[in-house]
This record gives structure tokens, C-alpha cells and sequence, in this order.
């Protein structure tokens, strides 16, 4: 085991979070006195999630095995209803539990509906991905889109969170990129060995130094701060402009944040004289993240912006760099917008 934590939120319920190689399984995942299980996960590790099921039988519990679409096509209240009728037909109470295994997304989905069925049932996660693992599945934030990006949702942790190394290790490339964009985010905000650890190694960064590292990170802020009232919004560095984007350009979530990130780092250049501007958008760049984007319809990132939860009365409010590690949180005026898009290609 490389490390497990615990977070504890203010209504009582407490989240375990375990680090280590090949340590998926019943008894990891699967809490004491529960005597059925389901299983919510993605195509992509369907056999997984199966293999799983079937260690979880053997164990004496009931286990079934449900596969909802891939990424944000789950992330709807339709999926979310057809997982409540699921949970329904298998006769599931209170002293049952939801397992998800697969990326951000998946997790969202499953939070969400272990928050609200029954009025909250217990649910454990499995992240498949290098995204969820170091982001989506820690902290308790569940949630769905609705007409925005997860505009509809819940604070309630899961219980445990099982963070299989060895699982991350056999992830494509593709999968590695995506999950890079959060997991330099925590170094960019917080921890100067991630940002290092990505400058010399790029997308070849060691996982057994920089997932660790991010979910730390992860872990220390939500400790302090459970429902976002302060410390917390640092976390969404490069998510006010990516968010717009990864709806607008319909882009992965990973992909948007790297973009956001440039954007969010041309601010903070121009509003509180952060240094590293260039510097952070080449380590984007040598992960293999984009740094623009082309052939956007101004008017609707502008719209998409509109709803963010992060807007109140005096304004859009981001998440800024006075260096790495210094985040700070600033309404940003309508020009230091513009300089934003400017650098990602947005005009």
C-alpha cells in the first residue's frame, strides 16, 4: 500500500481512500453488513467490473452488473432514472451498496445516484482512469448535466475510494493525457514535485510519484473545505473557460481543462502578474495537451460561461496564479475575458 487516507465530512460520513498496486477486489471495496452489491460501469471494463462481480460472489453477497454508456452520455438524469428502475427490479435497500468502476464520468453517475435513491444509499469506487483517480472520484461532489455541466448534483463522499496503480499503469495513451490535465492541475496549484515530474518526463511522467502527489493534494483541500466555501474553488483552476469549451467544442473533459488552464494562466499573467505563464503552457504542451482551440462560436462559450456555478452577484469569479503553488480567487473584468480567449484562439 503506497498511502490511504481518510476525509471526513460535517454531516458524519467518512471516506477512505486507499493507494496502492493490484488492491481491487470485494474486500477492499465492499463494506461490512451490506448483502447486496451493484455494479455500475462503462464498456470499456465491462469485463473488469464482471471479474469483480464475480470475486464479490464468492464472498456470499449478491453482485449484479449494470453497463451505462460511455463518458458524458451517462451523465444525464434519463441514464440516472434508468439506473433508479435497475436498482428497483433487483429489490435494493438501504443496507445494499452501489460499486462504480470506471472513469469520472461513471462515478459522477453512480455518486449521484447513491446520494439520492432512498434518500442515500453507500457507494464505493473503482476509477479506471487516470481522471477520475486523481479527481472525479475524490472529494464527494456527484453530479449530472443539465443543459450545463453538472448542474444538477450532490456533496456526499463515498465510502471508500481504491485506487488500483496497476490498473493505471495499463492505460492507453489517450487515457493518460486526458487524466494528466487534472493531475498537473494539482501540481500548478499546489505541489511543485508534480509540475517538475511532468516538466522532465512529459506524458511519461511516473505514476507512482504523481497520482499519489495529486490525490494528496485532492485529499488536504477537500478536507478543509467539504462544500466549496472557500480553499475548495482552487481546485477548478482552468475549469471556468475549459467547462465552456468542453460543451461548446464537445472535447474531453481532460483536453478542455488543459485549454482552460492556458486561458486561465494569460489572465493571471495580465491580473496578478503570474510569472510562469509560458512555462505552464509549454508543460502543457509537452504532455500533449492542446493549447487552443479552433473554430468556436464566441457567443455560446460566453453562454456556456453564463451558467457557471462560480458566478454570484459581483461577477464571474476564477481561479487565478500568483505563481505555482499561490492560487488565488478574483473576479475577473469582461477585458481580462478577452485576454483569456486571445490566447487559446477564441476571438
Amino acid at each position: 500500500m503506497l498511502a490511504r487516507h481518510q476525509i471526513d465530512a460535517p454531516d458524519g460520513r467518512s471516506c477512505e481512500v486507499a493507494i496502492g498496486h493490484g488492491i481491487a477486489g470485494a474486500a477492499s471495496l465492499v463494506l461490512p453488513g451490506v448483502a447486496r452489491v451493484g455494479i455500475l460501469t462503462q464498456p470499456a471494463v465491462e469485463l473488469l467490473a464482471k471479474k469483480l462481480a464475480g470475486d464479490i460472489a464468492g464472498s456470499g453477497l449478491g453482485a449484479d452488473v449494470l453497463v451505462l454508456p460511455d463518458g458524458d452520455g451517462a451523465k444525464n438524469l434519463t441514464t440516472v432514472e434508468s439506473v433508479y428502475e435497475w436498482l428497483n427490479r433487483h429489490d435494493f435497500a438501504r443496507h445494499d451498496m452501489v460499486v462504480g468502476v470506471g472513469g469520472g464520468a461513471l462515478t459522477d453517475v453512480a455518486g449521484f445516484v447513491a446520494a439520492t435513491y432512498l434518500r442515500g444509499i453507500e457507494v464505493s469506487y473503482l476509477p479506471t482512469t487516470l481522471l477520475g483517480a486523481v479527481d472525479a472520484a475524490i472529494g464527494g461532489k456527484t453530479g449530472v448535466n443539465v443543459g450545463g455541466k453538472n448542474l444538477a448534483g450532490a456533496f456526499r463522499h463515498p465510502s471508500r475510494v481504491v485506487v488500483d496503480l496497476d490498473i493505471l499503469a495499463e492505460l492507453p495513451r489517450r487515457l493518460l493525457r486526458e487524466g494528466a490535465a487534472e493531475t498537473v492541475k494539482a501540481g500548478f496549484i499546489a505541489d511543485s514535485e508534480i509540475v517538475a515530474e511532468y516538466e522532465r518526463s512529459g506524458l511519461s511522467a511516473a505514476i507512482d510519484i504523481v497520482v499519489p502527489a495529486a490525490i494528496r493534494v485532492k485529499v488536504e483541500t477537500v478536507r478543509d473545505d467539504f462544500t466549496e466555501q472557500g480553499r475548495r474553488a482552487f481546485l477548478n483552476y482552468g475549469h471556468t473557460i475549459g467547462h465552456a469549451v468542453e460543451i461548446a467544442a464537445g472535447i474531453s473533459h481532460g483536453e478542455a481543462v488543459a485549454i482552460g488552464m492556458v486561458a486561465a494562466g494569460a489572465i493571471s499573467s495580465a491580473a496578478v502578474g503570474f510569472p510562469d505563464q509560458h512555462r505552464q503552457r509549454d508543460i502543457i504542451n509537452r504532455i500533449g495537451l492542446p493549447v487552443t482551440i479552433a473554430g468556436l462560436d464566441r457567443e455560446e462559450v460566453e453562454v456556456l460561461m453564463g451558467r457557471d456555478k462560480k458566478r454570484d452577484q459581483g461577477g464571474l469569479r476564477m481561479v487565478l496564479l500568483e505563481g505555482f503553488g499561490r492560487p488565488v480567487l478574483r473576479h475577473v473584468r469582461e477585458d481580462l475575458i478577452d485576454v483569456g480567449f486571445a490566447a487559446i484562439g477564441v476571438d
